[in-house]
């Protein structure tokens, strides 16, 4: 015996203190096999581990047999010396081989052997046991040696087990968690199939891995994606309901987990792959008891706990691909019905900016329509040139909806509504980190308008440094966003309108004159209101029906003399003032026939005071004040040294507003609308001039 022998348990506590280093469980049963060996001073030995059927017990390590041991000898629960021992779940030390009922013979020289069981509580799952070419060569004592490193191997072993199937778990989960992450992110579900397999792929060791969707035409189930798969295994890839175990899966509405497919019948491999002791997992994806397929993946079995691991993990991927799936579909039901609608929006859009819907039979219209037609499909730069208010705008959108470009982006941008600096960055856009405050990507109205039509309406106004960038675009068809050196191609058609004299602000050297050219390839005059006399009647009715409509206001007529009254007025605003006209002169009387001092013509001179009868005499609601023009003699001698211009205005602009307040019974909207003012202005005016504390005694009140 060697010296090692003199405290054998203190050898035993520190071998087995070194297995606790041991990760692989292999490396651990040859560990302990050695020892054993060493302890007893056996000339073999062996750890073998019952099948996952509890039926055979196979070799996992041994030591003094040949290669082939471990294929040739796998004994039956209750079948030689190991056998026997884990049946009774005790040691069994028989001196003699000869004398044992039991014994079946591995190797000839064999004459003794010690076999104690591997357990887990009081459940064997093993035996090691070490021979011996001599007889009663193991006493009471190795026998106590092996039981104690049996034990602590098997405490070992189940915590090594429990940690593994712990690191297993976890990394399911850390799976799982970075699945969930995509099913947010993107609304193309192939992608989406893409992901959940690359993860799949990187955290765990998958075999095959299959999506299958229900074709209800055809009735059977094809492959959408698939992991490791060939384009001719996939096309093989096609079950009935019922067929298979990935039909089975389907109409029964349950997962089916197959442990080995080899001894499967129900499986029937009709791809052709190699099975090798593959588990196979069918989970149907189901939502709301609606079934769009199946989820089929594939691993190589490992041992029960995994298996089961693999189990749950494959139902929640079918779950997740069901919601995937739903959302999906209500994007492209969404996505359908916001495609219809824009169809639907455009064929009305073209209905309503069709030739035919502008109205005008007076010979400048015809010969406006007449150019409009030859001009709309070319992609020749119009100007569009007449005085403000006589539909420039609306003959820019017919344009457009009547030319070849109808189905891409009309956009319209005023010039003169916004600061050049702005303007610059509006057109172009600009790119993250241009300048101050430029905290993201924007496009600018030329990107947009790609393949579409641009209008710059009063381009008139556009500051020169902005005139040589737009001559740019339209000589070289492209342009850099602010911050960028990336050149943009675009195919932009070029609307200009403007209410200027652009040849007498070119003669300024206000306007370049390239550009000028360069813009007036078509150019269409909008005639004014009072060159077009004839079609007045039918704009009257057209924006009588219209006011009607939107103010839920019954049939309303004009007596002849109204119709007189408004063909004598010449109409500096165009056929926006006549609209504005219509619009004051309904909601300001109840009547359903209006006469000539029914239609509220407010003509305001630059120059002069209005008559009193512009605005009646009645009470305004403010202090009791009646509504009479100001005195300038009056107020002069009143206010000395002030400004009494601005006064004067001040003071005539708030008896305007608390008199169409008055007219319309107090609607804030309505009188912006017709005063011609959006409504956050007005509620400053009358915040401003302290109308509403004015009116607060007024019964009506504000609504």
């Amino acid at each position: 015996m060697t010296d090692s022998y003199t405290n054998p348990l203190v050898t035993l506590h520190e071998i087995t203190l070194g297995l606790l280093s041991e990760e692989n469980p292999e490396n651990l049963f040859h560990a302990m096999l050695d020892t054993a060996i060493e302890l007893t001073g056996a000339d073999s030995g062996s750890i073998a581990l019952l099948d996952d059927d509890r039926k055979y017990l196979k070799i996992h390590a041994f030591r003094g047999m040949d290669v082939d041991t471990p294929e040739k000898v796998q004994l039956k629960i209750g079948e030689g010396v190991t056998g026997r021992c884990i049946l009774i779940g005790k040691t069994r030390n028989v001196g003699d081989t000869k004398d044992d009922p039991y014994y079946v013979e591995v190797r000839s020289d064999i004459r003794s052997e010690l076999a104690v069981p591997l357990k887990i509580g009081n459940k064997a799952f093993g035996v090691i046991s070490v021979d011996s070419s001599k007889v009663n060569n193991f006493n009471s004592d190795h026998e106590e040696y092996i039981e104690l490193l049996a034990n602590y191997a098997s405490i070992i072993f189940t915590n090594k087990n429990a940690l593994e199937h712990l690191r297993h778990r976890s990394s399911i989960q850390d799976l799982l968690l970075e699945l969930s992450s995509y099913l947010g992110k993107s609304d193309d579900i192939h992608k989406i199939y893409e992901d959940m397999f690359r993860v799949l792929e990187k955290n765990i060791r998958l075999g095959r891995g299959a999506i299958y969707l229900y074709d209800d035409v055809r009735d059977e189930l094809f492959v959408v994606a698939g992991e490791n798969y060939t384009d001719e295994q996939i096309l093989l890839a096609v079950y009935k309901p019922g067929e298979g175990i990935t039909g089975k899966a389907y109409s029964d509405k349950k997962i089916i987990a197959i442990q080995d497919t080899s001894k499967e019948k129900r499986f029937l491999n009709k791809t052709g792959a190699e099975r090798n002791s593959v588990s196979f997992f069918a989970a149907p994806i189901i939502l709301a008891e609606k079934v769009y397929g199946v989820l089929t993946l594939e691993f190589a079995f490992e041992n029960v706990s995994k298996f089961e691991d693999y189990q749950f993990l494959v139902q929640i991927l079918s779950s997740f691909l069901a919601q995937a799936i739903q959302i999906h579909l209500l994007v492209e039901k969404s996505r359908e019905e916001i495609r219809s609608e824009n169809l639907a929006l455009k064929r009305e859009l073209n209905k309503t900016y069709s030739y035919h819907n502008i109205i005008g039979k007076s010979k400048p219209m015809i010969s406006l329509f007449e150019k409009m037609q030859m001009a709309a499909d070319s992609s020749a730069s119009v100007l569009l040139v007449g005085s403000s208010g006589t539909g420039k705008e609306l003959i820019a959108s017919s344009l457009h909806y009547n030319s070849i470009r109808n189905q891409k982006n009309l956009v319209k941008i005023n010039v003169a509504a916004i600061p050049n600096d702005l303007l610059e960055s509006e057109l172009f856009g600009y790119v993250k980190g241009a300048f101050t405050g430029a905290d993201e990507e924007k496009k600018g109205k030329f990107l947009i308008a790609h393949e579409g039509t641009l209008v710059l309406d009063e381009i008139g106004e556009m500051h020169p440094s902005l005139q040589a960038k737009l001559l740019r675009i339209l000589q070289e068809k492209e342009f850099s966003p602010l911050g960028s050196n990336h050149v943009y191609k675009v195919d932009v058609r070029i609307i200009a309108s403007t209410n200027a004299n652009l040849e007498d602000k070119v003669r300024k050297g206000e306007f370049r004159e390239d550009l000028y050219y360069r813009l007036n390839v078509i150019r269409l005059e909008v005639p004014s209101l009072r060159d077009r006399k004839e079609d007045l009647p039918l704009l009257v009715q057209f924006f009588l029906d219209k006011t009607l409509k939107n103010n839920n206001r019954k049939t309303v007529t004009l007596s002849a003399s109204a119709i007189q009254k408004l063909m004598d007025y010449d109409y500096p605003g165009n056929v926006r003032e006549l609209e504005n006209i219509i619009e004051r002169s309904v909601i300001l009387s109840s009547l359903p026939v209006l006469d000539a001092e029914d239609i509220q013509i407010q003509a305001f001179s630059h120059t002069q005071i209005p008559e009193e009868k512009a605005l009646p005499k009645q009470n305004m609601g403010i202090s009791g004040e009646k509504a009479n023009w100001i005195n300038y003699s009056s107020l002069m001698a009143e206010h000395p040294g002030e400004d009494i211009l601005k006064f004067a205005v001040e003071k005539v602009e708030k008896e305007i507003i608390a008199h169409f307040l008055k007219k319309n019974l107090f609607n804030k909207s309505k009188t912006s609308r017709l005063l011609g003012i959006n409504r956050l202005t007005l509620d400053k005016k009358i915040k401003e001039y302290g109308i509403l504390e004015e009116l607060m005694d007024d019964r009506n009140g504000f609504h």
